[in-house]
């Protein structure tokens, strides 16, 4: 059991298992599905009885869908927001910024966002999960992540992309984005190739900086 400073209410030291609950079902579940998953192996890995997980989320179905809705919560810290985005493409048809510099602060905000931290990268894994099988609570995920993501992206590649670019391209070459993106986390078979022990923040800076060339070059420029 893990022990907990002296002088905590009993609020705060509930509040600290919820938040344990949580990281170890986002890590859980993102590594083995939500049926691969059992109730006794979510209670030992945050190290508290079996019926603690059942008393703050009503069971595993309930601390999933916690675990997605904490997804949803930092998704502005790992992805541009419309409004940010927004200001970037004001900011190029003012011309303070170039088309490519545009493009390039996207694509750098994601792979950044994504990469640099093992939390984002578990929660990553797990939407990856949702995509391939959608689960009862992909439409919630759907609309509170996934629209506001794309709806980001396609302000961005319409600014990008030739006037009169149909919305098919877009969403295409978007997808293709999203892909490349995704492509590398957790990337072993990349790593293995190019003879990298592990992705460090150095390698992560070195990878971002070819691939936001390459992306740049891909869409627009």
């Amino acid at each position: 059991m893990t022990v907990h400073p002296k002088g905590k209410t009993n609020k705060a030291r509930g509040e600290e298992t919820r938040e344990k609950l949580i990281e170890v079902g986002l890590r859980l579940f993102a590594m083995n599905g939500f049926n691969g998953v059992s109730m006794r192996s979510l209670a030992s890995e945050a190290e508290v009885n079996l019926a603690t997980v059942g008393y703050h989320f009503g069971g595993k179905q309930g601390l999933y869908e916690a675990v997605l809705k904490e997804i949803i919560r930092f998704r502005d810290e790992f992805m541009p927001s419309v409004d940010v985005t927004q200001e970037q493409v004001e900011r190029y048809k003012a011309g303070e910024i170039s088309k490519e510099e545009m493009v390039a602060w996207f694509f750098r905000s994601h792979m950044e966002g994504i990469l640099a931290d093992p939390i984002t990268i578990w929660g990553i894994m797990l939407i990856n999960r949702e995509m391939a099988a959608p689960s009862e609570v992909y439409p919630m995920l759907d609309k509170e992540f996934f629209e506001p993501a794309i709806n980001a992206q396609n302000i961005l590649l319409e600014a990008a992309m030739p006037e009169g670019t149909t919305h098919t391209e877009i969403m295409a070459v978007g997808t293709a984005f999203i892909g490349m993106v995704l492509k590398f986390v957790r990337a072993k078979a990349f790593t293995d190739r190019v003879g990298w022990d592990e992705m460090t923040p150095e390698r992560i800076e070195e990878l971002i900086e070819i691939l936001s060339r390459r992306v740049v070059a891909f869409i627009c420029c």
